[in-house]
């Protein structure tokens, strides 16, 4: 982080009006955000060690560096956590709760000393939320790692549309900038997206913005295509669009690619730092992924291992970390690149012995927008059922296109179109709860729609 405060000095004294972040509501130039910083880093220096931000936009932005420099313990807390989970987040992590900026008389001074850490907290395949406590080290590994694949520079125009508390949006949208010399814009409105099923505003923002280098959930990128299927423009600044946090179906990536976004798939986890892998822009096929500079992925009985200096130091309240993380995902690694095939503990056995990862067949129902989370169950009589929480009636045609590209022996039998407000479906994180989804597929009150290619597919199985 040393060199993220050097940086950020450098740019307030060289060109001190330049603007260095815009949200939805104001701008703020080098020189105002070193300032700002500094008097926040001081407000921080007389506070608690560990602090819970929940901020946005330009605010969180100065928080974030603020505290990082005042060599504080920084908690991001995401946006959607209800009063009850914050409270246990706060409680968890021993932080204070910080919604407004500290301010002291007399600024701090920019020499960054070192020591600060930041808890990311994920919910895993468990729910349970895990602490995960990242460094220097750590952060550093992972700024060089995506700075050799991206190559950011003064002519980069950052646009920030995932939520600020994901660690990938702290080190891309806020830390590469200012090591990059560049503007970053971070919209609220375009990132609500997520959580609307709207993207308008996402392709509107991205159209005016002109932005080189944006990333996105998978769900994002459908909502976008879908604006621009439907006569949305895609800024021709573009030259890198990342997708990641799910697998997203070939055919999105393709009609994405067509329509002006280069779009290339990014794989990685908190515990390694966020980002392991990523694909080229200029990919046409495939999902064969390049391990970041600084980054060792091996694979052990079919597992992805992470090794190196973006290996967390350990969970809170847990031994630190020893040695490489297994990451509970299956893969495998030719000529040196990366095929993430899903997560060991979700995979499916049909009877005939063939296994499925159920990600990449959802992720063909998630490239309907209006579709925000899927879940596929084996019944006990091994037929597949599709559960899709659905805002509105989705494209069968489509769908049923998508889903015949996949193999015959992991093609749904049957959907089941559900009610996104049923109880416990759709999680906080937004993906669909695999239990909630096998309830309703074994329920005889849920309708099933059989697939056209059901009795031909049966024949294969």
């Amino acid at each position: 982080m040393r060199a993220v405060f050097d940086a950020l000095r450098a740019h307030a004294g060289t060109q001190p009006e330049a603007v260095a972040i815009i949200d939805d509501s104001r701008r703020i130039t080098w020189a105002e955000l070193a300032e700002a910083v500094a008097l926040v880093a001081a407000g921080f220096a007389a506070g608690p060690q560990t602090v819970g931000l929940r901020l946005t936009g330009i605010d969180y932005a100065i928080a974030d560096l603020g505290a990082t420099l005042a060599g504080r313990r920084v908690v991001p807390v995401p946006g959607f956590f209800s009063p009850a989970q914050i409270a246990h987040l706060m409680q968890d992590a021993g932080a204070e709760l910080v919604s407004d900026l500290p301010h002291a008389d007399r600024p701090a001074s920019l020499d960054y000393a070192g020591g600060a850490e930041r808890v990311i907290y994920t919910s895993g395949t468990t729910g349970r939320p895990k602490g995960v406590v990242l460094g220097d080290r750590q952060i550093a590994a992972s700024l060089a790692g995506l700075t050799a694949a991206l190559r950011p520079g003064p002519g980069d125009r950052y646009l920030s549309v995932l939520p600020q508390a994901q660690l990938l949006e702290q080190i891309c949208g806020l830390f590469m900038p200012i090591l990059a010399d560049a503007p970053s814009v971070i919209s609220r409105e375009a990132g609500a997206s997520l959580f609307t099923g709207d993207g308008r505003a996402l392709a509107r923002i991205a159209f005016d913005a002109r932005p080189t280098v944006t990333l996105l959930a998978p769900r994002q990128l459908t909502l976008w295509v879908a604006e621009l299927k439907r006569g949305a423009e895609a800024p021709d600044s573009l030259r890198y669009v990342a997708v990641g946090g799910a697998p997203v179906a070939p055919a999105l990536l393709a009609e994405a690619r067509d329509l002006g976004l280069p779009v290339a798939e990014g794989y990685g986890l908190s515990e390694a730092c966020s980002v392991a892998a990523l694909t080229p822009s200029d990919a046409r096929e495939g999902s064969a992924m390049q391990v970041l500079d600084g980054v060792t992925l091996r694979i052990e009985d079919g597992e992805i291992v992470v090794d190196g200096a973006t290996v967390m130091q350990g969970y809170l309240h847990q031994p630190p970390q020893a040695g490489p993380r297994h990451t509970g995902d299956l893969g495998r690694l030719q000529n040196g690149r990366l095929t993430v095939l899903g997560r060991r503990d979700a995979m499916i056995l049909r009877q005939s012995g063939r296994n499925i990862a159920p990600e990449w067949v959802e992720a063909e129902a998630l490239a309907d927008p209006a579709i925000p989370a899927a879940a596929l169950v084996l019944l006990p009589a091994d037929q597949l059922v599709l559960v899709a929480a659905a805002m509105a009636a989705p494209d069968m045609t489509a769908l049923t296109l998508r889903l015949s590209s996949l193999p015959h022996y992991a093609r749904p039998h049957h959907l089941i179109l559900a009610d996104p407000r049923i109880p416990g479906l759709i999680r906080p994180s937004g993906t669909a709860d695999r239990k909630v989804a096998a309830a309703l597929a074994t329920d005889p009150a849920s309708r099933r729609v059989a697939l056209p290619y059901a009795g031909a597919m049966e024949a294969l199985a």
